[in-house]
């Protein structure tokens, strides 16, 4: 089989975690967790295809074969399942009379062996899934060639006398009813497969379609502002967790927030430092209409507060492990003269007081290496 259905399911998978957008809307929705939902779809989405892609059709005698294809049935059946779920909650709203249902419902287009008009290829696709192991010794299918009506039957293995397709009997259970061979092909199996697969680039446009409603909500929604940096940040805040709770603009926040908050008390670094607010602070409208149009456009604060590395030994697990007592409370020992000798020359690392003023100071030296460097923030 072999065909690449897995970037399909990856492209879903990116677009579902792009933004923050489903979480927020379904984590939550009338105090039901449809963000689940979403996950558990997208992993047996993964698990269906990968078995769908690397499925061979066997094509020797063997009883083993009736589980081999059974799980190939079972894999479309699980994927189908996972994006009839996708549906009900993105289409659908995840509204509880509506669960299960199928935009293919009605399609009567893909399999040979139907000779009841009145049944679609979802129902047969079932009978299949029945008789070819989900309860082969205990059916009541509608799979006859002379009533409309279901029968009690009893499915034989599988018989396999090629690898293009494969057969199975279904044995009366009333004498005077006639055995019946059902004829599977692979492309007509696959057919119904991707029919249905498929489907996830229409949820994909689905998604585009929901997000941009919320934007155009949210945009409509402005965001007061403030001349106080302080203030400013503390309602970006605010607002950013109201919307989407970007949790690369809440870091943002706090790291801008604790440099405000910091006390420098070794002057000789004074206007080093103002230097850097005002690039900080100019750096705020930028976060602003990141925030307000619900975009996700580079900033020059992303390198303002995020500087490229020197290439000195052990720099970045040094540096690594003073952001983790700075921000995250967590205390581990480190060598502050490795942070402090290679960058002596660019600020005076004397009168230190507070772990939060050493922080800010190298930060604000490694700014100064990379416009050196010419990779100044624009």
């Amino acid at each position: 089989m072999i065909i690449k259905y897995r970037d399909l399911s990856n492209k879903f998978r990116e677009k579902a975690n792009e933004n923050n957008f489903l979480w927020s809307q379904y984590s939550n929705r009338n105090k039901r967790d449809l963000w689940s939902c979403i996950c558990s779809s997208m992993d047996w989405i993964d698990v269906g295809v990968q078995y769908i892609e690397n499925f061979q059709p066997p094509n020797h005698p063997s009883l083993l074969n009736c589980m081999e294809i059974f799980s190939f049935i079972q894999a479309i059946d699980v994927t189908y399942e996972a994006i009839k779920s996708l549906f009900w909650v993105l289409v659908n709203n995840g509204e509880e009379s509506k669960k299960g249902r199928s935009p293919f419902y009605e399609e009567k287009d893909c399999f040979s062996s139907i000779k009841n008009n009145t049944i679609t290829d979802d129902k047969f696709f079932k009978e299949i899934r029945a008789c070819c192991g989900a309860h082969p010794t205990d059916l009541c299918t509608y799979i006859s060639d002379d009533t409309h009506e279901k029968q009690k039957r009893y499915a034989s293995w599988i018989y396999t006398e090629s690898n293009s397709s494969f057969s199975v009997t279904l044995y009366p259970d009333i004498i005077s009813n006639k055995e019946i061979i059902v004829n599977v092909s692979y492309a007509e199996l696959i057919d119904y497969f991707e029919k249905r697969f498929f489907y996830l680039n229409n949820l994909i446009d689905k998604i585009d379609e929901l997000f941009e409603v919320f934007r155009k909500e949210k945009i409509n929604d402005i965001i007061p502002k403030s001349s106080n940096p302080m203030e400013q940040l503390k309602i970006l805040k605010d607002a950013n967790a109201e919307r989407l709770n970007n949790q690369c603009f809440d870091e943002t926040i706090e790291q801008l927030l604790l440099f405000f908050n910091t006390q420098f008390e070794s002057k000789e670094n004074d206007n080093i430092v103002e230097n850097y607010r005002k690039k900080l602070i100019s750096g705020v409208d930028e976060l602003y209409d990141n925030i307000q149009n619900l975009e996700y456009n580079e900033m020059k604060l992303d390198k303002l507060l995020c500087p490229h590395m020197i290439d000195v030994e052990w720099f970045g697990y040094e540096y690594a492990t003073l952001f983790a007592q700075v921000f995250e409370n967590r205390y581990k020992r480190y060598n502050s003269k490795t942070l402090t000798e290679p960058l002596k020359n660019y600020i005076d690392f004397n009168n230190i007081r507070t772990q939060s003023e050493l922080y800010w100071l190298i930060t604000i030296a490694l700014n100064i290496v990379d416009e050196q460097n010419g990779n100044k923030a624009k």
